[in-house]
């Protein structure tokens, strides 16, 4: 790579020459100054690049500007035969002169080739939201500076059994330019979550439902994914903001709570009864709860119907 690199330059520099020695300039003598270092944007050096203080032929062009990114150094030789070339009346005072043109660039980065192949693989994949992962992280192009920093998928291959693909991408503004890129894809699902932390006894409603991505893959078997099945529901214990939440992290509201005093009913096809009775335990609507008759001191088992009321099953004969 460096010999290839040392090569371009050492071409460029043949160019840069050849295009000073055959240039037909007439100018009166005077003193420039080489730059010591300029960024330029465009895409060849020209002798007012090199030059400072040239009042005639400033835009001839000597050779191409190095790719975008890159650099090329002039040495006090090559310097001075520019200025020789030119008339431009300048000589070398020691040989540690040099001019460093720089091509100015932008950065076409990880994300940007990550955003066009997941919207890609997405089109071959029939809808759906994915997530992506390049196998290397720190591909990206160098484009001039003033481009958009469009990227273009020239092939795609993938296994959606096994999640992996391979791709051959370039840049819109330098589409000679071609980078092998492969990595992992994730189908993305949508959680529901809360939207700020509740407490037990906190009744979820519809606004406070809020919703986040999460791969697929990692969707276990007891998280929530309807939001219908939070509604109306209350924590168990604290539920965190913007976090899973499985079955098991929300019950309905207790109506009953252990020590509460209750109507006991019992109804049958031929009789209806009813006494007071003491909750053993807390329950929700249509939860079984142990319940005590304040009288007769016996505990049966009922079925929560309302707000401080237990349905006793038909089996217990006796209140």
């Amino acid at each position: 790579m460096k010999e290839l690199e040392a090569g371009k330059t050492l071409n460029l520099k043949r160019l840069m020459m050849a295009a000073a020695m055959t240039a037909c300039v007439v100018s009166h003598a005077f003193a420039a100054t080489p730059r010591k270092e300029n960024v330029i944007m465009h895409d060849q050096i020209t002798l007012g690049d090199v030059f400072d203080g040239v009042r005639d032929n400033a835009d001839y062009s000597l050779a191409p500007a190095p790719a975008p990114g890159r650099s090329v150094t002039l040495n006090a030789g090559d310097l001075a035969r520019i200025s020789e070339a030119f008339h431009l009346g300048w000589a070398p005072d020691g040989s540690l002169q040099q001019v460093v043109i720089r091509r100015s660039s932008r950065e076409i980065g990880a994300h940007d080739i990550q955003q066009a192949l997941q919207k890609k693989l997405a089109e071959e994949l029939k809808g759906g939201k994915l997530e992506l992962e390049l196998s290397d992280p720190s591909v990206s192009f160098r484009v001039p500076d003033g481009t958009d920093k469009t990227v273009n998928v020239e092939s795609l291959t993938y296994d959606a059994a096994r999640g992996e693909f391979k791709a051959t991408v370039s840049a819109a503004p330098a589409p000679e330019i071609k980078k092998e890129v492969k990595g992992r894809f994730y189908s993305i699902s949508r959680l529901p979550v809360l939207k700020t932390p509740l407490r037990q006894g906190d009744v979820i409603s519809a606004h406070d439902i809020d919703y986040i991505d999460i791969r697929a893959a990692d969707i276990s078997p007891g998280m929530v994914v309807d939001a219908a099945k939070l509604v109306g529901q209350t924590p168990r214990r604290g539920i965190s903001a913007l976090k899973p939440i499985t079955a098991g992290d929300v019950q309905l509201p207790l109506i009953i709570k252990k020590g509460d005093l209750v109507t006991m009913m019992l109804k049958s096809d031929i009789l209806s009864l009813t006494a007071q009775g003491r909750a053993l335990e807390s329950g929700s609507a249509g939860e079984v709860v142990r319940v005590m008759n304040t009288s007769s001191k016996q505990v049966v088992e009922g079925v929560i119907a309302g707000p401080q009321t237990v349905s006793i099953r038909p089996l217990a004969n006796t209140l």
